[in-house]
């Protein structure tokens, strides 16, 4: 899949006091994906289906921005161009739509659809300065799935976002992981993992694990593999220390020392020694990757799957 941008639908929620301030904001935005577009990111706005009658400011609804003659011609036309070469994210594909309509997102206690197929789909948000709230390069978000037991489970996401060009200018590096090489099934990610992640060591087991994966956690579980494979390229530090991973943490304690759960951790290594994974990489919809950083700078996969029970989560 490539990377694709797809517009937050609640910065859009806050209409400003005046014409000239909207069209400001809107600049800025245009702007921010100008940057995102010539960094390598996809032509491509996925936004709601009723974006243009969403006001920017009173009585000046986005229909009315994209035929204001105030307004520079050539960024309506791109603006327009941009949000007619995709389906809007409410008109998504069935397989990804099974996926989306799993969970309820939230972005500080206000439902975020939109947001919530971003993280499907694992593009990049861009939004329009309407708060305070959207002037970052990341969004926390709250998520709520059901488990395979059909059981309600609670968690944060951080995704990356943008709402000026030096968002994106920062997330270059992510951008750059995220679109440069695709693979067709999960079989051609197996057979390519020395080619895509030298530094990564994959136990056995993960053979599996990747060879079932389809489209969109396919591409999901190979961008982040490519995080932690470029983690390792710049390890200077001599303990693991992975303040650049985005949703990655240790297992809690109190899991670890529960031979029931501690056990489920537990994997064979190709050295023939088995260890206990407790780091782990969070993706969208309680899927996980759990690795175990090596003494010397490489990083071993352990497990790729949906979300190992816990003390807490024990179904």
């Amino acid at each position: 899949m490539d990377l694709e941008m797809v517009l937050n639908e609640l910065s859009f929620q806050t209409p400003v006091s005046d014409q000239q301030t909207a069209r400001q904001l809107m600049s800025d935005l245009i702007g921010t994906i100008r940057q995102a577009t010539a960094s390598g990111v996809k032509r491509v706005l996925r936004t709601s289906e009723d974006i243009n009658t969403i006001e920017l400011a009173p009585g000046y609804p986005v229909a009315r921005w994209r035929n204001d003659k105030e307004v520079n011609r050539e960024k309506r036309s791109f603006f327009r161009t941009l949000t007619s070469k995709a389906p809007f994210w409410t008109d998504v594909a069935e397989e990804i739509k099974n996926d989306f309509d799993l969970s309820q997102v939230w972005h500080q206690g206000k439902e975020a659809r939109g947001l919530g197929f971003a993280v499907v789909i694992d593009a990049l948000t861009v939004s329009l300065i309407s708060e305070t709230c959207w002037d970052c390069s990341r969004l926390e978000l709250e998520i709520r799935r059901l488990d395979a037991n059909e059981d309600l489970i609670d968690e944060r996401l951080e995704i990356v976002h943008a709402s000026r060009s030096n968002h994106v200018q920062e997330h270059a590096e992510w951008i750059t992981n995220r679109i440069r090489s695709t693979v067709r099934d999960g079989l051609e990610l197996w057979n390519r993992k020395d080619e895509l992640f030298p530094n990564l060591i994959f136990c056995e087991a993960v053979g599996k694990q990747l060879q079932s994966l389809k489209n969109p956690i396919l591409q999901l579980i190979k961008n982040r593999l490519s995080e932690l494979e470029d983690y390792c390229k710049t390890w200077t530090e001599e303990a693991f220390e992975p303040n650049s991973l985005r949703n990655v943490s240790p297992e809690s304690q109190v899991t670890l020392q529960n031979p029931k759960y501690s056990k489920e951790r537990m994997f064979l290594c190709p050295d023939g020694k088995e260890r206990v994974f407790s780091w782990h990489a969070k993706l969208s919809f309680g899927w996980r990757i759990y690795f175990f950083p090596t003494e010397d700078k490489m990083i071993i996969i352990g497990y790729v799957g949906s979300h190992l029970r816990t003390v807490k989560y024990s179904n």
